[in-house]
């Protein structure tokens, strides 16, 4: 059975909104992309969460190259 999208982008901003304290918002998104089907809706879906969460948090980029737990490059 297929989850309608609404559905799907409220549990997902659900588990990023209580994702515990020392998880940031970008490792919450990356292991979300990694350890969720990879369907385009869920990928877009994750992607403009971290956008939308990018532009409150000016001058802080996401990095969807870099790999949970590791820090970003540069």
């Amino acid at each position: 059975m297929k989850t309608p999208a609404t559905e799907r982008e409220q549990a997902l901003r659900w588990l990023i909104a209580n994702r515990r304290p020392e998880i940031s918002i970008e490792q919450a998104v990356r292991v979300m992309c990694m350890a969720l089907p990879r369907d385009l809706t869920t990928l877009q879906i994750l992607r403009r969460i971290a956008e939308e969460e990018e532009a409150k948090q000016p001058g802080q980029t996401f990095n969807w190259r870099t790999l949970p737990g590791l820090l970003p490059r540069g």
